[in-house]
Protein backbone atom coordinates (compact mmCIF):
# COMPACT_ATOMS: atom_id res chain seq x y z
CA UNK A 1 0.00 0.00 0.00
CA UNK A 2 1.38 3.21 -1.08
CA UNK A 3 2.06 6.19 1.42
CA UNK A 4 -0.76 7.98 0.12
CA UNK A 5 -3.13 5.42 0.02
CA UNK A 6 -2.12 4.37 3.71
CA UNK A 7 -3.03 8.34 4.29
CA UNK A 8 -6.56 8.45 2.86
CA UNK A 9 -7.20 5.13 4.87
CA UNK A 10 -5.87 7.10 7.78
CA UNK A 11 -8.28 9.82 6.84
CA UNK A 12 -11.71 7.64 6.86
CA UNK A 13 -10.67 5.86 9.90
CA UNK A 14 -10.47 9.08 11.33
CA UNK A 15 -13.96 9.49 10.08
CA UNK A 16 -15.01 6.65 12.30
CA UNK A 17 -13.25 8.02 15.32
CA UNK A 18 -13.86 11.60 15.41
CA UNK A 19 -16.87 12.36 13.26
CA UNK A 20 -20.21 13.35 15.20
CA UNK A 21 -22.74 14.45 12.81
CA UNK A 22 -26.44 15.56 13.49
CA UNK A 23 -29.40 13.25 12.38
CA UNK A 24 -32.67 12.43 12.39
CA UNK A 25 -34.03 10.45 16.17
CA UNK A 26 -37.19 8.95 15.49
CA UNK A 27 -38.81 7.69 18.64
CA UNK A 28 -40.00 4.05 18.86
CA UNK A 29 -43.33 3.20 19.37
CA UNK A 30 -44.42 2.01 22.60
CA UNK A 31 -42.38 4.10 24.79
CA UNK A 32 -39.38 1.95 24.05
CA UNK A 33 -36.15 3.23 25.43
CA UNK A 34 -34.31 2.49 21.96
CA UNK A 35 -34.29 5.22 19.23
CA UNK A 36 -33.66 4.80 15.50
CA UNK A 37 -30.85 7.26 14.28
CA UNK A 38 -31.32 8.09 10.76
CA UNK A 39 -28.36 9.65 8.50
CA UNK A 40 -30.09 11.76 5.79
CA UNK A 41 -26.69 11.82 3.64
CA UNK A 42 -26.03 8.23 3.54
CA UNK A 43 -29.12 6.80 4.64
CA UNK A 44 -27.82 4.60 7.12
CA UNK A 45 -29.47 3.21 10.21
CA UNK A 46 -29.34 1.77 13.52
CA UNK A 47 -31.16 2.04 17.14
CA UNK A 48 -29.60 3.65 20.19
CA UNK A 49 -30.41 2.84 23.80
CA UNK A 50 -31.60 6.26 25.19
CA UNK A 51 -31.41 4.59 29.00
CA UNK A 52 -28.00 4.08 28.33
CA UNK A 53 -26.62 7.24 25.56
CA UNK A 54 -26.81 10.65 25.19
CA UNK A 55 -25.81 12.03 21.85
CA UNK A 56 -22.50 13.57 21.48
CA UNK A 57 -21.89 17.34 19.82
CA UNK A 58 -22.47 17.70 16.35
CA UNK A 59 -18.92 18.92 14.07
CA UNK A 60 -20.38 17.23 10.44
CA UNK A 61 -24.11 16.36 9.91
CA UNK A 62 -22.90 14.73 6.63
CA UNK A 63 -21.38 11.77 8.18
CA UNK A 64 -22.60 10.27 11.11
CA UNK A 65 -22.99 11.11 14.93
CA UNK A 66 -21.35 9.59 18.25
CA UNK A 67 -23.44 9.34 21.25
CA UNK A 68 -21.55 8.75 24.54
CA UNK A 69 -22.87 6.46 27.49
CA UNK A 70 -24.73 8.66 30.79
CA UNK A 71 -21.82 7.29 33.08
CA UNK A 72 -19.36 8.52 30.41
CA UNK A 73 -17.18 5.06 30.11
CA UNK A 74 -18.48 3.80 26.48
CA UNK A 75 -18.70 5.24 23.51
CA UNK A 76 -20.85 4.71 20.25
CA UNK A 77 -19.84 5.97 16.85
CA UNK A 78 -21.50 5.47 13.64
CA UNK A 79 -20.34 6.72 10.10
CA UNK A 80 -20.23 6.58 6.46
CA UNK A 81 -18.05 8.35 4.13
CA UNK A 82 -16.78 7.83 -0.05
CA UNK A 83 -13.99 4.64 0.19
CA UNK A 84 -11.82 7.34 -1.38
CA UNK A 85 -8.52 5.67 -2.06
CA UNK A 86 -10.80 3.09 -3.74
CA UNK A 87 -9.25 0.08 -1.37
CA UNK A 88 -10.39 -3.42 -0.93
CA UNK A 89 -12.37 -4.62 2.20
CA UNK A 90 -9.39 -6.92 3.02
CA UNK A 91 -6.33 -4.08 2.60
CA UNK A 92 -8.98 -1.54 5.11
CA UNK A 93 -9.76 -4.50 7.26
CA UNK A 94 -5.89 -5.16 7.68
CA UNK A 95 -5.20 -1.70 8.40
CA UNK A 96 -7.87 -1.50 10.96
CA UNK A 97 -6.72 -4.28 12.88
CA UNK A 98 -2.62 -2.74 12.75
CA UNK A 99 -3.67 0.79 13.01
CA UNK A 100 -6.68 0.57 15.52
CA UNK A 101 -6.10 -2.64 17.52
CA UNK A 102 -2.65 -3.28 17.41
CA UNK A 103 -1.77 -5.84 20.34
CA UNK A 104 -5.77 -6.43 20.89
CA UNK A 105 -7.18 -9.94 21.77
CA UNK A 106 -9.97 -10.93 18.92
CA UNK A 107 -12.45 -12.42 19.61
CA UNK A 108 -15.17 -12.24 16.67
CA UNK A 109 -13.73 -11.38 13.49
CA UNK A 110 -16.41 -12.77 10.59
CA UNK A 111 -15.61 -11.56 7.23
CA UNK A 112 -18.57 -11.73 4.25
CA UNK A 113 -18.32 -10.54 0.67
CA UNK A 114 -18.83 -6.96 1.64
CA UNK A 115 -18.48 -6.30 5.35
CA UNK A 116 -16.52 -7.26 8.09
CA UNK A 117 -16.92 -7.59 12.14
CA UNK A 118 -13.72 -7.02 14.44
CA UNK A 119 -14.73 -7.89 18.38
CA UNK A 120 -12.22 -7.83 21.16
CA UNK A 121 -10.42 -6.27 24.29
CA UNK A 122 -7.37 -3.84 23.83
CA UNK A 123 -6.50 -2.81 27.60
CA UNK A 124 -9.91 -2.65 29.56
CA UNK A 125 -12.09 -1.69 26.63
CA UNK A 126 -14.13 -4.10 24.76
CA UNK A 127 -14.62 -2.87 21.30
CA UNK A 128 -17.19 -4.19 18.25
CA UNK A 129 -16.73 -2.44 14.83
CA UNK A 130 -18.70 -3.44 11.79
CA UNK A 131 -17.22 -1.75 8.41
CA UNK A 132 -19.62 -2.78 5.64
CA UNK A 133 -18.29 -1.57 1.86
CA UNK A 134 -21.43 -0.87 -0.46
CA UNK A 135 -21.81 0.64 -4.02
CA UNK A 136 -19.38 -1.27 -5.63
CA UNK A 137 -16.90 -0.50 -2.32
CA UNK A 138 -17.17 3.30 -3.51
CA UNK A 139 -18.42 3.93 0.12
CA UNK A 140 -17.66 2.76 3.49
CA UNK A 141 -20.55 2.28 6.63
CA UNK A 142 -19.28 1.44 9.83
CA UNK A 143 -20.08 1.55 13.20
CA UNK A 144 -18.08 1.15 16.80
CA UNK A 145 -19.18 0.00 20.49
CA UNK A 146 -16.15 0.74 22.81
CA UNK A 147 -17.23 -0.34 26.76
CA UNK A 148 -15.32 -0.89 29.80
CA UNK A 149 -14.43 -5.01 29.94
CA UNK A 150 -16.25 -4.28 33.62
CA UNK A 151 -19.56 -3.72 31.88
CA UNK A 152 -19.60 -6.58 29.09
CA UNK A 153 -22.49 -8.13 29.94
CA UNK A 154 -24.64 -4.82 29.83
CA UNK A 155 -23.03 -3.89 26.66
CA UNK A 156 -22.83 -7.80 24.86
CA UNK A 157 -26.81 -6.87 24.93
CA UNK A 158 -26.87 -3.63 23.31
CA UNK A 159 -23.72 -4.76 20.48
CA UNK A 160 -26.19 -7.47 19.48
CA UNK A 161 -29.90 -5.07 19.58
CA UNK A 162 -27.79 -2.65 17.37
CA UNK A 163 -26.30 -5.20 15.01
CA UNK A 164 -29.41 -7.20 14.13
CA UNK A 165 -31.25 -3.38 13.82
CA UNK A 166 -28.17 -1.40 11.63
CA UNK A 167 -29.05 -0.72 7.90
CA UNK A 168 -26.49 0.33 5.53
CA UNK A 169 -27.57 2.92 3.30
CA UNK A 170 -27.33 3.41 -0.81
CA UNK A 171 -24.22 5.63 -0.72
CA UNK A 172 -24.20 9.42 -1.22
CA UNK A 173 -27.95 10.62 -1.52
CA UNK A 174 -29.47 7.18 -1.47
CA UNK A 175 -27.12 6.92 -5.10
CA UNK A 176 -24.16 4.86 -5.87
CA UNK A 177 -23.19 7.05 -8.85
Amino acid sequence: MSGNSRMVLLQIRKLLILAVAAGIFVPAANADPWLTYRNETYGFSLRVPTDTFEAGVPRNPEVGNVWISHDRKARLLAVAGPNETGGSLESYRRFVMEQAYAGARFDYTPVRQNWFVLSGVKGDQVFYERITFVCDGRYIYGWQLFYPVSQKRHYDRIVEEIHRNYRVGNGEAGSCE
